[in-house]
């Protein structure tokens, strides 16, 4: 299995060959980014596109950024579809893309269940708990 990145010039054709799988992904992103805003992100170079293959088959994709904090480098993983990049040797390739863009820290933001699949899979750990009330 091999990951690559997706240029923001080609976002169109990897929509079309299955990328558009990550639009299930902004469903469980509760109102925060529709997927043609996600699609838009990507072509405008603002997230970039990580597929995962074997062969010639995707097997998954995954929305990612690198953010520079101020103490710590870190791989966001906005949103990710496919059992092939859900999984261990998927998620060890974001672990070593991750790595070669100077990041020491993989992080995301997920639901409850997603959590837990984390933290048994991949020895993921919760840092914040976000919360919602309305202003209005």
């Amino acid at each position: 299995m091999e990951l690559f990145q997706v240029p923001p010039q080609q976002i169109d054709r990897a929509w079309a060959d299955g990328a558009s799988v990550l639009g299930e992904a902004c469903k469980w992103a509760l109102r925060e980014i529709t997927p043609d805003q996600l699609k838009m992100l990507l072509s405008r170079g603002e997230r970039v596109l990580l597929g995962a293959k074997e062969g010639d088959q995707i097997l998954g994709w995954a929305s990612v950024g690198v953010q520079q904090l101020p103490n710590i480098r870190v791989l966001y993983i906005y949103a990710m579809a496919g059992k092939g990049i859900a999984n261990k040797e998927g998620f060890g390739l974001l672990k070593e893309y991750a790595i070669a863009n100077g990041c020491t820290t993989i992080r995301g933001a997920v639901r409850p269940a997603m959590m837990r699949l984390m933290t048994q899979r991949f020895g993921a750990k919760p840092l914040y708990q976000t919360f919602e009330t309305e202003a209005a």
